[in-house]
C-alpha cells in the first residue's frame, strides 16, 4: 500500500499534516516554506479534529478562526467551505489509511464459537427472568433513609 514510487502523498505513505500546512498556507496567502513552519501546529489540530469526528462544517469554522489569526482577508464566496471540505477529506484519507495498516499489521482475532448476538444475550438474560446479581451493600447507611 505505501509504494515509494506511487503517484500520491497517501499511497507514498506521508504524513497529513504535511500536505494539510501547505493546502492552510496556500488558503491564507503564505509563502509555501513559511506556511509549513508555521502551520504545523494548527495542521496536527485540523488532523484532530477530523480524527474526533467533526463535520467540514465545523473545519470551516476553525478556518474562520485561522483567517482571523494570521489576518488573512476573508475569502469571497463559498471558498471557505470548499477549502474546509478540501481539508476534511486530506484528513480522512490518510486516517483511514493509517487504520487500514494497523489492521494489517494487528488483524482481530477471529470470533470465537462461545461469542453470541446481543439479541440473543438479551432473550436469555432479561426475557427470561435472568436478571444480573445486585452489587453487594457496601455497608454505608442511607442519609435519606431512617431506621428508627
Amino acid at each position: 500500500m505505501t509504494r515509494p514510487r506511487a503517484s500520491n502523498w497517501v499511497d507514498r505513505g506521508h504524513p497529513a499534516e504535511r500536505k494539510l500546512s501547505r493546502c492552510l498556507g496556500v488558503y491564507l496567502g503564505l509563502e509555501p516554506a513559511a506556511g509549513e513552519a508555521k502551520l504545523g501546529e494548527q495542521a496536527v489540530a485540523l488532523l484532530h479534529m477530523v480524527a474526533a469526528d467533526a463535520s467540514e462544517v465545523q473545519v470551516a469554522s476553525y478556518l474562520r478562526s485561522l483567517e482571523e489569526q494570521f489576518s488573512a482577508t476573508p475569502p469571497a464566496g463559498p471558498l471557505r467551505r470548499t477549502m474546509a471540505i478540501a481539508l476534511w477529506h486530506i484528513a480522512k484519507a490518510a486516517l483511514v489509511r493509517d487504520r487500514l495498516l494497523e489492521l494489517v499489521k494487528n488483524p482481530p482475532p477471529p470470533p470465537t464459537a462461545d461469542s453470541i448476538s446481543l439479541s440473543q444475550w438479551l432473550a436469555q438474560r432479561l426475557l427470561r427472568g435472568e436478571l444480573p446479581p445486585r452489587p453487594p451493600e457496601t455497608g454505608r447507611s442511607d442519609p435519606n433513609r431512617s431506621d428508627s
